[in-house]
Order: C-alpha cells, then structure tokens, then sequence
C-alpha cells in the first residue's frame, strides 16, 4: 500500500494512573476511550489496525485507497483528542481522582506499509515498514493533548491546501536510523460541532448551591495569627467530579450499612435516647467535652458475625432520597472546608479515599475450609461490618479537614487558640475531627445521621472508628506512636495464639484488637499512598508536599528553607516510616498480593529516589524561583 497515514496514540499517565486502580477499572477506562475511537474511525473512513495496551493503532490508504489520507487522518487524530478529553472528565465521577489529569498523545506519519495477516495461532491483522516505526518514534517525541507530525504528512497536508494546520516543531527530533528530523505540530482546527480541543474549566469561588457563608463561620475557629486560610483554587467541574465520586463511594457503603441493620433485626432506639448521646458526643472542648486525642482506644469493637447478614446483596437497597440529599450536601460542605494547599487539599483527601477503598477490597480471607464465621475472624470481621468500612472511608476524606498547610508544630507556634484547646497534641487532627463531627450533627443531616447508626451503641462506634482512624494520621505524636507500637505487639507477636472456638469471646477481643490496628495501618498507608505507587504518582505528590512547605517558608511558617535537606530527610522517611509500613500491611496478613505491591513500589521509589532526588529537588527549587520571579513581574506591570 504505496500511499498511507498511521497514527500512533498513547494515553499518556496511563501506567501511573493504573498502579492505583483495580484491573476491573483499567479494562473500563480502555474500552470506554477506545469503543469511541473506533466510533470515529468509521465514520472518518479510517482502519483501526490494532490496540497494544493503551497504545492505539489506526492507518488511513488502505485497504482501500484514499487520495485525501492525511486530511481523513488528521481529522481523525483531532476527534480522537477531544474525545479522549470529554471521556477521561466524564469518566473520572465511576473511576475515580486524577482520572480526568489523563491525556493523549498523537503521532502521524505518512508513507507505504505492508499490511497483512500472519498465518498461525491468534492471526491478526498487522502493519510492517519504515513508516511504521517511523510513526512510533513520532509519537513518542509528541507531547501531551498534541498531535504531532512528521515532515512527509505535513508536506502532503500544505499540498492540499491545509498548511495552516501545521506550525513547525522549534527543536529537531532525532529518529534511529534516520537522525534529526523536521517534525511539526497540528493546530487546534474545527472539525465539527464543536472545538477539537477544549479549554480550560473556568475557576470559580462558589461551588454549585453552597455559598462561604454556609460552611460555618462560627464553627471554624478565627484565630489572629499570621497563617491565613486560602480558599481553595480548584475548577467548578473538577470540584463537582470529585464530590460526585467520593458521594458513589459513601453511598455505596451506607446500602449496605442500612441493609445489615434490616437483616440482622436490629431495632432502633427512641431518637430522645439518641439525641442525648450525641449531646455528650458532641461537646466543645471549650466546653468541658472531651477532646479526640483523650478518645483513642487500644481495641474498636467491631461487629460480631450474624449469620443472616450473608444475605446481603441478594436484593438491592436504596437509599432514600433525603439520605441522598443530605450526603451529597454533606460532601459538598467538607469539600469546601478545605483549604488551597498544594498537598493538603480536596485532591489529596479523595485520593487518601480512594487508596482506602481498594485496600479494604483487597483484605481477602485465606483458602480455607470452614463456616462463614471462620472466614469472619480470617478477616478480624472487617469484612463483615459496613459500619466500620463507611466509618474509615469517610474518615479518609475529611482527615484533613481545614488544614493550614503547615505541621502540627508551627501550629502550635503560631495559633494558640488552637494549641491551647488541644494542649498542643495533635492539633490538625483534633481540628478536623470537630469540625466535620459538628457539621454532621446540625439538624438538616439528620435523615443522614438515622441512616448511619439507629442506636447509641452504633453512634458511640462509628464516633470511636472516626476518631481512630483520623488520630492515627498523626504519625509525630510520640504518644501516639507508642501506644499503636504496643497495640501491635500484642495483637500481633508471635507468642499470641488463638483459642478454640469454645472461647469465643477471646477470640472475639483479639480479632477486635487486630481490626483496629489493620484499620490505623491502612489509614497510614492509605495516608501516604503516593510513596507506594507508581514513581510518576510519587514525584507528582513529593513535588506538591515540597511546594506547600516551601511556601510556608517563604511566607515566614517555618525557620528553614526544605530544600536544605529534602534530599536526605525522603531517604530516612523511606527507610525508618514508609518501608517498615508496607512490611506491616504484609504481616497483617489479610491484605493478598496488595501488601507485596505496596512494598515492591516503595523499594524501587526509594532506590529511584536515591539515584534522581538531588536534581528532582533541584529541578522543584528552580520551577518555584522562576514562577516567583514571573508572578512579580506581572503584578510590577
């Protein structure tokens, strides 16, 4: 086929972004993109060859002829990047942050090919010749949501009179065997109802319905010290993808939270009852209440196995539509009391959120023969209660509720409100556990708060699972720290050995004991999740954690500049907190094959890091500067 364009197009974040999903979501995201691109390609008359991964393969001449080949392809190549873009926004509600940061990058290059099907096992249709290794090496020198293109198909496009589709690369790629090449870049063209490549989302101040004012000024403490609260700078879609995501997840787990209580008969208390618990709950520290630090227990009970629970799933529950309001509501208000940082923000919660959930589908019981309630303590019974499963996800998400983007110990400096309330332990923490625990107990969520706990029992449980869980983000605090390493020790040394079942009830306190030092280590990981990922999400997060303590530095929260030693202290966070961490998920013995990829990721991030890290923190200081020096030359004009 003498007369041919190939286009070669990867996502690009594809690797990263599928080392924090599960397999099931990958093949979703895939499918979704290229069922769509397969869409466009009959309709521009183009042959999709193949997809290799998330590699996309299409050529345009062939099989039959086509004279305008590199017009019909570039048409094609420019549907393909806006509809990569409006898939990875609409898709990033079911699968999740960061999936909407994905892009495409579109390589084109025209010339003859051999075509044909191999004869043997698994015959496929396949392209071979110099055009088509040419066109990967295009590809992969492009850049993200372009499309670019080599001299032969930006040759024939000016002969056809679309040379003003094309502006010349600046720079010469360099191709094996062919050396430096002229290659150039594909302008933003029409190519039918709407642009090809869409702009930005807007940024805005108020997020749907929810003006400032209803997040609560009296429940926020005003403080007169130099940290101010920035709002946050997130876009209007992106905002909503997120509260829409997180809000699937919570819904998901309070069904099945609502359908155990109907199946195991519990009966709810008189409200009256309820109400006066959650007054004692829900007294000030300024008050005389107590304060989530003194709250934190060695043991959580969780919920005993019930045999009529096994039932769950075999007919879907709903939610009423006034729990749903309230959630969504709810999400929304935690949302917006959350602060512009560039690590501690919206972003990193649901991100913490989403590295919870697939931990908690990931604790597996072992291979084992046996009743239900065998597999029930395999699992310390996490498995089996919804309660603590919705309790640690929301956790996750408003764990850093109202953060000021500076650690506990500059707090305590500069804002003694805070640190008198606290008596300077855990400032941040405590913080965020008042604030979205009295958020959550105004009037107009108490459809919602009916549907999370009926008695006092489950109101005192989901309140202690809340307030471990979000303590257990501390990991400074020294009492803290104490006290989990002792809770480990005893729930898991060795000299501890299981009972028969005829002592149910020790066996009871030490899966209880277990569950609660499972559910503080996956909070912890879940926490830091990025150092246990792929080394692009690793450098994404690094570079946002360093920017925020950089800023506090520049605007005078911190006494030492955190590039003086960012370098050294990432090789000690590896080695003495993030390693021994991924170790821990492994000895617990219910997370499967996830606790093998937590820790294979944090080793190769860590040897990564000792390899790159002084020129990536070089790389971080000279990007701050020159955005620093840009910002005051523009407000200087």
């Amino acid at each position: 086929f003498p007369n041919t364009t190939v286009m070669f197009a990867d996502i690009v974040g594809f690797t990263a972004w599928s080392s924090t999903r599960e397999p099931s979501q990958v093949f979703i995201l895939l499918e979704t993109i290229y069922k769509e691109f397969d869409t466009l390609a009959k309709q521009r008359k183009v042959f999709k060859v193949e997809t290799v991964g998330d590699c996309y393969v299409a050529v345009c001449g062939l099989p039959e002829p086509k004279k305008d080949h590199p017009v019909a392809m570039s048409l094609f190549a420019a549907d393909c990047l806006t509809s990569m873009q409006e898939q990875v926004q609409s898709l990033e509600e079911e699968l999740g942050p960061d999936t909407a940061d994905l892009g495409i990058r579109i390589g084109l290059h025209s010339g003859p090919v051999t075509a044909g099907v191999l004869r043997g096992d698994r015959a496929r249709f396949q392209l071979f010749g110099d055009t088509v290794n040419t066109c990967a090496r295009v590809e992969t020198t492009g850049r993200k949501n372009t499309i670019h293109m080599s001299k032969d198909t930006a040759d024939l496009l000016t002969t056809m009179g679309k040379s003003h589709w094309i502006i010349p690369r600046s720079d010469k790629v360099y191709a094996k065997g062919k050396g430096e090449m002229q290659t150039y870049w594909m302008r933003q063209i029409q190519t039918g109802d709407g642009p090809s490549i869409r702009s930005n989302d807007l940024v805005v101040s108020n997020h749907g319905e929810i003006k400032v004012e209803d997040v609560g000024p009296k429940r926020r403490l005003s403080f007169g010290g130099k940290i101010k609260r920035k709002p946050q700078d997130l876009s209007q879609k992106k905002f909503d993808r997120l509260v829409n995501w997180n809000v699937d997840v919570l819904k998901t787990l309070l069904r099945q939270v609502e359908e155990r209580r109907e199946l195991v008969g519990t009966q709810p208390e008189d409200p009256a009852v309820i109400k006066a618990a959650e007054a004692e709950l829900s007294t000030p520290v300024a008050e005389g209440g107590n304060a989530a630090f003194d709250e934190v227990v060695e043991t959580i009970e969780i919920a005993t196995f019930n045999e009529d629970a096994n039932r769950m799933g075999q007919h879907r529950h709903e939610l009423s539509d006034k729990v749903q309001e309230e959630l969504r509501d709810y999400v929304r208000l935690m949302a917006r009391m959350y602060n512009d940082n560039p690590f501690h923000n919206f972003e990193h919660a649901s991100h913490v959120t989403m590295s919870v959930m697939k931990l908690l589908s990931r604790i597996v019981a072992p291979d084992i023969e046996g009743d239900e309630s065998q597999l029930h303590d395999h699992t310390y019974g996490i498995t089996s209660d919804p309660l603590t499963q919705f309790a640690v996800v929301l956790s996750a998400l408003l764990h850093d509720l109202d953060h000021l983007g500076v650690p506990n110990a500059q707090l305590v400096k500069e804002v003694p409100e805070l640190s008198r309330m606290y008596k300077d332990k855990s400032v941040a923490e405590q913080n965020s556990i008042d604030l979205a625990w009295a958020l959550l107990m105004e009037d107009r969520f108490a459809n919602l708060r009916g549907s999370i706990y009926s008695t006092t029992a489950e109101l005192r449980r989901f309140r202690q699972l809340v307030v471990n869980t979000i303590m257990a983000t501390d990991i400074m605090d020294k009492e803290l720290k104490a006290l989990r390493n002792a809770k480990w020790n005893k729930a898991f040394s060795q000299d501890v050995t299981l009972l028969d079942g005829s002592l149910r009830g020790n066996v009871m306190e030490i899966n209880n004991r277990k569950a609660t030092v499972v559910i503080e280590h996956l909070i912890q990981a879940s926490d830091i999740a990025h150092t246990m990922q792929h080394w692009q999400v690793y450098r994404k997060w690094n570079q946002r954690l360093f920017r925020e303590m950089y800023r506090a530095y520049r605007e005078g929260h911190a006494d030492k500049d955190p590039s003086e030693g960012w370098y050294e202290g990432e090789i000690g966070f590896f080695d003495f907190y993030i390693i021994p961490l991924a170790k821990k998920l492994d000895e617990c013995g219910v997370f499967g094959v996830s606790s093998h990829e937590y820790l294979n990721y944090a080793e190769q991030n860590r040897k990564e890091w000792e390899k790159k890290g002084r020129s990536v923190v070089a790389q971080y200081v000279e990007q701050i500067q020159h955005e620093y020096t840009m910002a005051i030359r523009e407000r200087n004009h």
